[in-house]
């Protein structure tokens, strides 16, 4: 049985807030806490898939990034319909 740990938003927002802290500071993360490494590790990956997501999508042509709410915005439907058809998102 895989020890899975159900992440809330509040822990993923001060997982990412610790990780960008080591990082600017040229440092990696040891864990330290509750969670166990698999735990970091698994949800690191993860961020990483999602932010890929996100960054390729806005790049496409149809396609913006929203600083303040922090998400893709899609101009239309179809637009959005032809993405998925070709398979671009998973």
């Amino acid at each position: 049985q895989i020890d899975r740990h159900v992440w809330t938003d509040e822990e993923t927002d001060a997982f990412v807030g610790f990780i960008e802290k080591l990082v600017i500071k040229g440092r990696r993360v040891d864990t330290g806490g509750s969670f166990q490494i698999s735990h970091c590790k698994n949800k690191v990956k993860k961020l990483k898939e999602k932010y890929q997501c996100a960054a390729d999508m806005a790049a496409c042509s149809g396609f913006r990034w929203d600083d303040v709410k922090q998400y893709v915005i899609i101009d239309n439907k179809e637009i959005l319909a032809a993405y998925l058809k070709v398979g671009l998102l998973v």
